[in-house]
This record gives C-alpha cells, sequence and structure tokens, in this order.
C-alpha cells in the first residue's frame, strides 16, 4: 500500500490491455474535496495519443495501484481536441 501520494510520481500506467500509456510525472488534486483528481502523463505512448500531448487521466480510471497503475477504462486514442476514440 501506498504510503503517501509522492509514491505515485514515476510510476507506469497500463490498460485494461497492457498497452503501456506512460508514466506519472505530477498527480491533480481537487483541493476544495481534498481528494485526488487525475495522474498527469506529460510524454505519453504516441501509440494512443497525438503527438507532444499532455494528458490527464481521471482517477476514476484506476483500477489497482501496485507496482504499476492499472486502468479500468482507457480510450483507443486521445486526440488533440480532447476528442475520446473508442471510449
Amino acid at each position: 500500500m501506498l504510503d503517501e501520494s509522492s509514491e505515485i510520481i514515476g510510476m507506469d500506467i497500463y490498460t485494461p490491455t497492457g498497452i503501456f500509456v506512460g508514466k506519472v510525472t505530477e498527480i491533480g488534486f481537487d483541493t476544495a474535496n481534498l481528494r485526488v483528481d487525475g495522474l498527469i502523463v506529460d510524454r505519453p505512448n504516441p501509440a494512443i495519443t497525438e503527438p507532444n500531448m499532455i494528458i490527464n487521466i481521471p482517477f476514476s480510471w484506476v483500477s489497482a495501484i501496485g507496482d504499476v497503475i492499472l486502468l479500468n477504462r482507457f480510450p483507443e486514442r486521445i486526440l488533440r481536441d480532447g476528442t475520446l476514440q473508442g471510449l
């Protein structure tokens, strides 16, 4: 079990089908409700996003956190205009 949110930084993220998304570079916080809001990846896998994007993965998509972060959902592709293909 994680003791601090900072332990999430640098962890690998994988889709439900095992595709590498990227590494967590920052954590988004909802300060009004004092909870984690999302995981920010600044160099996501170019096979699933357009080049040079930064993505914020909603924390509700996280299925498990252990040695890696496993998501319970992820689109086939994320476009720069915010379109989520295949979700």
